[in-house]
């Protein structure tokens, strides 16, 4: 009864952990300090065409059949990011699966989600937060989350069995963002300069949000629709 109740207890902290990470306060952009490991990252809303178009994502953006949503990332330095959008209540964003991946460093770029998987703007989706993490290469946090998202990639997996990995991947969120707090909240709202960009490279880095990480602080971004409701 003792464990039960302590996982219940460790679940409602990392509950509280997120909801108070998206709650609270950000450190604004120009703090971020360029001398050490930084990350960037940019939404963008994506249409094949012809002719293809591409835009800053948007919470408010018009949902499309052909329309999907993709993230750019580079950072200062090697590094793995982690990307997962969950919704209000911890489910995944329209099915969307979570990111694991390698950054090369020295500012190359690099596109997620990674082929076959898409995240479709087919639908809007109820509010939600796009966690992004940048983890050192030698944090003791990315062999726990690669098991994790390597199985949450499977498209044929249980509904049921997709809910707990998800649970799990929300408590591990929680759990680097609470030990941790090496955070820079992000909203996910109308860019202040922008447009749609039509049969040209998206100059994604003039929009992009960064963050910097170290060995025993990983960087962690929040783009939540709570900030862009409230604009």
């Amino acid at each position: 009864m003792s464990r039960i109740l302590g996982t219940v207890r460790m679940g409602k902290f990392l509950h509280f952990a997120l909801s108070l990470l998206v709650a609270t306060g950000a450190y604004a952009a120009n703090a971020v300090d360029e001398e050490k490991p930084n990350g960037r990252v940019c939404l963008s809303l994506f249409e094949p065409g012809p002719p293809e178009k591409e835009e800053v994502f948007q919470i408010s953006a018009p949902a499309g059949a052909a329309k999907i949503v993709r993230a750019y990332i580079d950072a200062s330095e090697k590094c793995s990011v982690l990307l997962a959008a969950l919704t209000k209540d911890g489910k995944l964003v329209n099915g969307w699966r979570p990111q694991l991946s390698e950054v090369p460093g020295e500012f190359e770029e690099i596109l997620l989600p990674k082929t076959p998987v898409k995240w479709d703007w087919s639908t809007a989706s109820v509010p939600f937060d796009f966690y992004v993490l940048f983890l050192a290469p030698d944090s003791k946090d990315i062999a726990e989350a690669k098991k994790l998202v390597d199985a949450m990639q499977n498209p044929k997996v249980d509904d049921r069995v997709l809910a707990l990995q998800t649970g799990k991947l929300k408590e591990l969120i929680g759990r680097i963002a609470a030990d941790k707090s090496n955070s820079n909240q992000a909203p996910g709202s109308e860019p202040e300069v922008g447009g749609v960009f039509r049969g040209a490279a998206f100059p994604w880095r003039q929009f992009a949000q960064k963050v910097n990480f170290s060995a025993d602080r990983p960087g962690v971004l929040v783009l939540s629709s709570d900030s862009s409701e409230k604009k």
